[in-house]
């Protein structure tokens, strides 16, 4: 075969046995990941019970895993471009079992703390590596599928976790929790041994002695013939963009716009994902309640993804849909906080917001790639969200401290309906900057210049941390 020819036919080829086995171990893991996340969630009841801690501490507690999964996609995935995108993996998977590992054994808690921080590093670190794998080994054909079920991986790891493990939780403590997702995630260390491989393009680009019988081992185990040669990668590498650029002219009131209302959502959002088990439970007296709730949260969160793509799907202004969307779910949190002391209502309320909240969390992906020319906006695309999700660690603690000084939990949550309602009235300010005429221009220009490029594969897709 033409070494020219290697990664496109794997994109055009059909899917070997091999490329399947590790589709379906990184959907494990991904899955595992959403378990081990929202594990401080649906668990807090019993955490705060159990280690007797403060709401502030509790906050820091839904803190720590977000923490760590910035520190993952931000600084240690990257590793993944020296020593290898199965690195990455590998190392994910240990991360996220010591931290598992770390979080059963705390009696105190400045080690769940810690544990929480490298569980969501490995987090990360997985997150960014099997994106990177599905987008190399995935053909075209099956893309789409296999990135919506990686999308809705986490979601699903909560919703698997909250129904599965909540029963055992409330029969045996929240350590049980943390201790069946140690195992189920140290499980997953030998399986992403034998089923995630290199990056072709990792292999090819490093030109180390051995890599072309490397790079031939790869391609035999996907049925393909062996190559005489190592393809040459220089194609595959985008031209970096200084990051300056972003912030250039009228670049800069957009990013940072973007940044602010991302960062608005982010913190309503996850407030909203890790105290409204605790509040409902608190409320009732009943903890097992907790997991219940939020396996109504993940299924309103997988509808409202799944919704939010067929609306949008033929849609022209995703900027207004996606503010109508944030202003539904300040409306939807707001009166949660107030039908907590009933019984059935506040699930029902929290279910219908959680539809709203997760097609938000679309909506910003879809919006924010819109505010950049071609040539700037995959850089542009990773400051604002990656930036912007400081909000998410922001959320859950500011949310400790309300409680902490006994303000009125009803309140707190039409306090944090306001960052939802401003991140709605940004995006339908930065809709008249996406329409200036600057940019139409950026854009025709980029047309012009790169039609063909339409036909090409997408870029690898960021980590839905």
């Amino acid at each position: 075969m033409s070494t020219t020819n290697v990664f496109e036919a794997v994109k055009t080829g059909r899917m070997s046995g091999m490329q399947w086995r590790a589709v379906i171990v990184g959907l494990l893991l991904i899955v595992l990941d959403g378990y081990d996340i929202a594990l401080a969630s649906f668990a807090s009841p019993y955490i705060a019970q159990g280690l007797r801690l403060t709401p502030q501490e509790l906050g820091y507690v839904g803190s720590g895993a977000l923490v760590g999964m910035c520190i993952g996609a931000g600084l240690i995935a990257p590793l993944g471009d020296k020593y290898g995108r199965r690195f990455s993996a590998i190392l994910g998977s240990v991360l996220a079992t010591a931290g598992m590992a770390g979080g059963a054994s705390a009696d105190v808690f400045e080690v769940l703390i810690v544990g929480r921080v490298i569980t969501g590093a490995g987090v990360g670190t997985l997150l960014a590596a099997i994106a990177v794998i599905f987008s190399e080994y995935v053909n075209r054909k099956f893309y789409a599928l296999v990135m919506g079920l990686y999308a809705a991986g986490v979601p699903l790891g909560t919703l698997f976790g909250s129904q599965l493990a909540g029963p055992v939780i409330a029969e045996h403590g929240w350590r049980a929790g943390f201790l069946i997702g140690l195992f189920a995630t140290g499980a997953c260390i030998p399986l992403t041994l034998w089923a995630i491989p290199e990056s072709l393009s990792f292999v090819a680009g490093s030109r180390k002695p051995g890599a072309l019988k490397r790079f031939n081992k790869l391609l035999t185990s996907m049925r393909m013939p062996a190559v005489d040669a190592l393809p040459d990668t220089s194609s595959l590498a985008k031209p970096k963009v200084p990051v300056s650029e972003v912030f250039r002219g009228s670049m800069l009131v957009r990013t940072l716009m973007a940044i602010v209302s991302y960062f608005l959502f982010m913190a309503a959002f996850y407030f909203t994902t890790h105290w409204s088990a605790k509040y409902l439970a608190d409320v009732t007296g009943d903890h097992s309640i907790a997991p219940h709730l939020m396996t109504m949260y993940s299924v309103g969160g997988l509808i409202g993804v799944a919704v939010f793509a067929v609306v949008t799907a033929r849609a022209a202004n995703l900027y207004l849909i996606t503010a109508g969307v944030l202003l539904v779910s300040a409306l939807g949190m707001g009166l949660y906080g107030m039908a907590a002391t009933a019984q059935t209502l506040p699930v029902l309320t929290l279910s219908v917001a959680s539809v709203f909240l997760s097609a938000g969390t679309a909506g910003f992906y879809a919006v924010v790639p819109r505010l950049y020319p071609e040539k700037i906006r995959s850089t542009g695309y990773g400051i604002v969200i990656g930036v912007g999700r400081i909000g998410g660690v922001v959320g859950p603690s500011l949310g400790g401290f309300f409680f902490q000084r006994n303000v009125d939990e009803r309140l707190v949550y039409w306090l944090f309906a306001i960052p939802m309602v401003l991140s709605a009235v940004m995006l339908v300010a930065m809709r008249g900057l996406r329409d200036g005429q600057d940019l139409a221009d950026e854009e025709a220009g980029a047309t012009m210049a790169g039609g063909a490029r339409r036909a090409e594969e997408p870029e690898k897709p960021t980590a839905l941390v």
